[in-house]
């Protein structure tokens, strides 16, 4: 897998709520993944395609995930599934989407072969009723690659005995036999990987990061071209975002596409006024968490200057971490008199 701004990181967090309606339960990550090599036959001398090696960790029976690749077909996926001997119960969806239903274990999913550029995708998570707040479930995603490995030597030719010490009943190969087939070991190795994982959280606290999320992925989308291989992944991430922060009770049709937009709940209620206080810009070099694991604050690089930030609020944290994440910079605004943050935003 090869890394992309609009890739996967080694560790993403996609918060889902409870109870929340279904879209709300549907947690999607983008992520990067080049094609195939050569593809030989099963039972062939050449090798099968690149795996995507998905350990569901504990994800509960129910989950359904899905896996968008705009430039793959679907039915070619499954139609290589079933060639190379796998029995996933994998299903086409529409077109480019696959569909595979969450059963425990792990789930393999074949790579297709390709020449041109990498197949950009959505992996999306949607997480059956029951959830529970507070809970986190994590799946791992591997890329499993296949290389031959170096054949044994051959065997020392026989030698034949003697006439006079030939035993009774032998019989000597006939002249010319062809040496004894030897084959190559395949090694299957893993390539790349990355997490997702998924808390379990309620709308007062996901509402911000998905407003802030969505107008990003906006903005994005806005500065691709149609014919970009990102654009129809991102057209459905929106989709999916958009349906998030409607289903946490905000209004996705009033996000606009900006870097910068501040959600009314941090620029201090519907007002958008500028609160006073010192501002600070630059990104963040640190997130910090107490002995228990619980986020704490913050340190924000400033040039040659770091200055660190005392608070404890989810919101807050929520969107430290997705700031870091995407090396995006942070603007923080401390009320004078309190030393308390009163205002967050994020610029280019």
């Amino acid at each position: 897998m090869s890394w992309d701004q609009l890739a996967q990181r080694n560790l993403q967090f996609t918060p889902v709520d409870n109870p929340g309606p279904a879209a709300t339960h549907r947690a999607p990550q983008t992520f990067d993944c080049r094609p195939s090599g050569p593809i030989g036959q099963p039972g062939g001398n050449g090798l099968p395609p690149d795996e995507l090696m998905i350990d569901w960790g504990n994800v509960p029976k129910g989950a359904v995930a899905s896996l968008y690749w705009p430039a793959v077909s679907a039915a070619a996926v499954i139609a290589l599934a079933r060639q190379w001997g796998s029995t996933a119960p994998i299903s086409a969806s529409d077109a480019n989407t696959l569909s595979i239903p969450v059963e425990g274990g792990i789930s393999y999913i074949p790579i297709p072969s390709g020449t041109g550029q990498n197949f950009a995708g959505l992996f999306t998570l949607e997480m059956p009723p029951g959830i529970r707040t507070g809970q986190e479930f994590e799946v791992v995603v591997r890329r499993i690659s296949t290389k031959r490995g170096k054949a044994p030597p051959p065997p020392p030719p026989r030698l034949q005995s003697p006439p006079s010490t030939k035993l009774l009943g032998t019989t000597e190969p006939p002249a010319g036999e062809a040496a004894q087939t030897v084959t190559t070991p395949l090694w299957h190795y893993v390539v790349g990987s990355f997490v997702v994982r998924v808390p379990v959280g309620t709308s007062a606290t996901l509402l911000v990061p998905e407003e802030i999320t969505l107008a990003i992925m906006k903005w994005r989308l806005s500065q691709l071209s149609p014919s970009n291989r990102w654009t129809p992944v991102l057209q459905r991430y929106i989709t999916y975002c958009s349906a998030r922060v409607d289903g946490l009770g905000g209004n996705a049709s009033q996000v606009p596409a900006s870097l910068t937009w501040v959600p009314p709940q941090l620029a201090g209620g519907g007002g958008g006024g500028k609160p006073s206080g010192r501002t600070r810009c630059g990104k963040v070099a640190e997130v910090l968490f107490d002995c228990h694991g619980d986020f704490c604050g913050f340190v924000l690089d400033e040039c040659c200057t770091h200055h660190a930030f005392e608070t404890r609020e989810r919101i807050i944290g929520e969107l430290v971490l997705r700031t870091c994440r995407d090396g995006m910079r942070l603007c923080v605004t401390v009320d004078g008199a309190c030393g308390r943050i009163v205002r967050l935003a994020v610029t280019a």
